[in-house]
């Protein structure tokens, strides 16, 4: 399933229209859509070539790549006579025009063959630049991609001429997964399996039953998923677990993850710095300071590996032994609390997308925290003055007055603008709000955000 990749494509196919060679480098975590984008490529252009790498001899590799090559130009004497190397392979590439090659899995060639990097940058260099052919280099390793195209030292260096790292779907692109599912129901979706398409799609009608059928069960894939990528990426994932693992259970802060873990210092620092670059988590700071706070945070960005290491890597046991009952009921029983944090996530984002669902122009939205206090959503405007603060709970209860008067008292503690600054609040509840928030909302011109509206901006 192919869906709204709608910026993406629209580089890709620029790309192709391109009067000059291209040399793209596309990449991004397992399962987040790479392949069904790169398909597209070959719906453009018949005439692609498209090779994906394994982990195989180098004989086999040139005698696959040959076949592919042979059948999709109609050379028979390729057929006949395959590449005997690399060198041979990229020598005949170079020879074409407008040749189309789409390099998917490229790590995978370059642990096959370890000339591949420094045959095709010679080529490039030599030939291929000087044509209008479009080469298409593609990897799930983040690692991997980034040392053989980022990396100074590495032979492609500064040969790309795009690049694009693919996000997961955001969540407002959830609607064309599940175009009948309640907004409910897409929160409870996202904050499993976050933005991977792949994930998406094991989606069964009932977030629990799904879990129970397609994460808890030790053949289904998404029983050890996150496991098997950390794997792939990192050389001593043993001590990543643990950080991730105690990051999920809302140990935020350098110091709680080394308390929690026995961890040093020095291995937390550095871990910390791998998983960043993995893309897997990111530091946070409060909106209203710079970039070198010393109030940083940490959170997992990707909602499945936050669920797996919440529920499913602690719990490895009770799933092994087939007590899948005993997991789930732990899941059922933390998931509204679980949820919260994905709620908060999914209102930053549907603001920025919807930025007039504010009662002010922003020009930066986070959260702010402070010892104990935390807002979950402010949104700042230095050159008007004007600072937002936002309250976001998916409860099942109406929001009260006290929930805006207690907002109100931790506004006072942040430091930020001018003493005249001009202040606004924001509540956000999925149950809505008892009548007497709602009068006294009217007449302090707080804004409200209910599930109604809500729904009028994600399910339209």
């Amino acid at each position: 399933m192919f869906s709204n990749r709608k910026q993406e494509l629209e580089i890709l196919k620029s790309t192709l229209r391109s009067k000059r060679a291209e040399f793209f480098v596309l990449y991004g975590r397992r399962r987040v859509g790479k392949t069904e984008l790169l398909k597209q490529v070959l719906n453009e252009r018949t005439d692609a070539i498209y090779f994906v790498g394994r982990l195989e001899a180098p004989g086999d590799m040139l005698e696959r790549l040959s076949a592919i090559t042979a059948e999709k130009l109609g050379d028979e004497r390729l057929s006949r006579f395959p590449f005997r190397n690399v060198d041979e392979a990229f020598h005949y590439f170079s020879e074409k025009e407008d040749l189309v090659l789409i390099l998917d899995e490229f790590p995978y060639m370059a642990n096959t063959e370890s000339s591949i990097s420094s045959v095709l940058q010679d080529y490039w260099d030599h030939k291929i630049k000087d044509t209008k052919s479009k080469i298409f280099v593609c990897g799930s390793s983040i690692a991997m991609m980034e040392k053989q195209f980022f990396n100074y030292s590495s032979p492609l260096y500064g040969r790309r001429t795009k690049q694009l790292k693919l996000q997961p779907l955001k969540f407002t692109s959830l609607r064309d997964f599940f175009p009948d599912a309640s907004l409910a129901e897409l929160i409870a979706i996202y904050a499993v399996f976050g933005g991977t398409p792949a994930y998406l799609l094991e989606y069964e009608g009932d977030i629990f039953e799904t879990i129970k059928s397609r994460i808890l069960k030790k053949e289904e894939f998404l029983y050890r998923d996150a496991e098997f990528i950390l794997r792939e990426e990192l050389r001593e994932p043993r001590y990543y677990f643990s950080i991730i693992r105690s990051i999920a259970f809302g140990n935020a802060s350098s110091g709680k993850i080394i308390n929690d873990t026995g961890l040093s210092k020095d291995v937390v620092g550095k871990y910390l710095q791998v998983l960043q670059e993995l893309d897997l988590i990111e530091r946070r700071i409060p909106v209203t300071e710079g970039i070198k706070s010393r109030s940083g945070i940490y959170r997992i960005k990707d909602s499945y590996f936050r669920f797996y290491f919440r529920f499913v890597f602690p719990n490895i046991e009770h799933i092994e032994l087939g007590d899948r009952d005993f997991v789930l009921d732990e899941v059922k029983s933390e998931f509204n609390r679980y949820r919260g944090p994905a709620f908060e996530n999914i209102m930053l984002e549907i603001i920025r997308e919807n930025r007039s669902l504010l009662p002010m122009k922003f020009e930066k939205i986070g959260s702010w925290w402070k010892g104990e206090a935390e807002i979950d959503l402010v949104a700042v405007n230095e050159k008007t003055d004007e600072i937002l603060f936002g309250e976001i709970k998916y409860t099942t209860r109406k929001m009260s007055v006290k929930v805006l008067n207690d907002l109100k008292k931790k506004a006072r503690k942040v430091r930020w603008g001018s003493e005249g600054r001009k202040e606004h609040y924001l509540l956000v509840s999925m149950s809505g709000f008892d009548e007497e928030l709602q009068e006294l909302a009217a007449a302090e011109k707080v804004t409200l955000i209910d599930r109604e509206v809500l729904e009028e901006v994600v399910l339209k």
